[in-house]
């Protein structure tokens, strides 16, 4: 179970890995939480290849440019995470920490990013409401239901729900 996570598991519950039948919101049947991955040497290629944006700052050289251990997302709570749009970060919230967006580290490196010129969308794994971070301010998009591989797609704003 060696990794460069330390005892972070967050990831093994936000996310959904077809491969090994686990469910975004669900604990994965092969983390140990707290403790990593079960079947690590032989983890599917979804979960080698993934990187939050914590784990991927701390490979900067730079020890100024690298996130503290606050943002760790088991310790805040949120998974910090790439999205499918290069414009767009997403930061999922761990199931049951609700008040994990109001953290004042969370909001300060939201409020980073945006003032970066990036944006954030903010919400619950599998969750078909959340908010967008944008430099024009926070307001409300649409998810789709998640695929078959636990993707999400943006509703079009003119066809969301009013």
């Amino acid at each position: 179970m060696t990794n460069h996570c330390g005892t972070c598991t967050a990831c093994c519950r936000v996310f959904e890995v077809p491969e090994v039948q686990s469910k975004a919101g669900d604990w994965c049947k092969h983390c140990a939480v707290g403790e990593g991955c079960t079947i690590y040497d032989a983890r599917p290629a979804t979960c080698r290849e993934f990187e939050c944006l914590w784990l991927m700052s701390q490979s900067r050289e730079d020890p100024h440019e690298r996130l503290p251990p606050a943002l760790r997302p088991d310790r805040c709570k949120v998974v910090f995470s790439p999205s499918t749009n290069e414009n767009i970060m997403a930061a999922t919230i761990l199931p049951n920490a609700a008040g994990a967006i109001d953290n004042k580290s969370v909001l300060s490196l939201i409020h980073s990013l945006v003032n970066n010129g990036g944006n954030v969308v903010v919400g619950y794994p599998r969750s078909t409401e959340r908010t967008m971070f944008t430099p024009q301010g926070a307001h409300k998009v649409y998810m789709t239901e998640p695929d078959a591989n636990g993707m999400q797609w943006n509703i079009p704003q003119k066809e969301q729900p009013r």
